[in-house]
């Protein structure tokens, strides 16, 4: 994968998360763009309204307990578009209930992460995300 074609986007409420995730990317993944939205509704805005200029997104990662618009409800907004149906999109989330992991998978994610304990288990995680994109997406 050409280090620069890499674009995360990540929808997350809570704003202790969100410094995690962003700390994270940065150190440990520098050569990766992502945007940080607060909300589903917030990311679906971004999709609308973002920069023609910025590499084609590659996954998103969203939070399933959310205000406004939630992890669920936004997949399901986002698979209702053309340019999203074969998107990676992975939940990350604190919901331990199958019934959660279910909802989410049903509705059309890729996979299902718990939100870890520390920093090396989000490094972790992050690592492996770049294995869910198509190999002709990384071109």
């Amino acid at each position: 994968m050409k280090q620069n074609t890499f674009f995360l986007l990540i929808a997350e409420d809570d704003p202790d998360d969100r410094d995690m995730l962003r700390m994270v990317l940065k150190e440990n993944f520098p050569h990766w763009q992502y945007y940080v939205a607060n909300n589903g509704q917030l990311l679906l805005d971004y999709l609308t309204n973002r920069p023609l200029d910025l590499p084609p997104v590659s996954l998103i990662m969203l939070d399933i307990n959310m205000p406004i618009k939630d992890g669920v409800e936004t997949l399901i907004a986002l698979r209702r578009c053309h340019d999203y149906t074969q998107l990676p999109i992975v939940a990350y989330s604190t919901s331990k209930t199958i019934q959660g992991v279910n909802t989410f998978m049903q509705a059309g994610g890729t996979a299902y992460f718990q939100k870890p304990c520390d920093l090396e288990e989000m490094i972790d995680i992050f690592s492996g995300l770049s294995e869910l994109v198509p190999v002709s997406q990384s071109r």
